[in-house]
């Protein structure tokens, strides 16, 4: 039997950005919550939810 395995390389970038700090407060208490596991999950949650809502 033949395997084959494919190897998916996920580059991420590091970028500084600005938000309201009602946003960050919210983001933390997800974190709280177990809804994120960092601000970056959950920075990059919304902006994924909102790319999909433009396609």
């Amino acid at each position: 039997m033949n395997w084959c395995y494919v190897v998916i390389l996920l580059t991420k970038l590091k970028l500084t950005v600005s938000i309201d700090a009602d946003l960050v407060k919210w983001i933390d208490g997800q974190i709280k919550d177990k809804k994120f596991a960092s601000r970056s999950h959950g920075f990059e949650y919304a902006v994924s939810q909102l790319k999909k809502s433009y396609n």
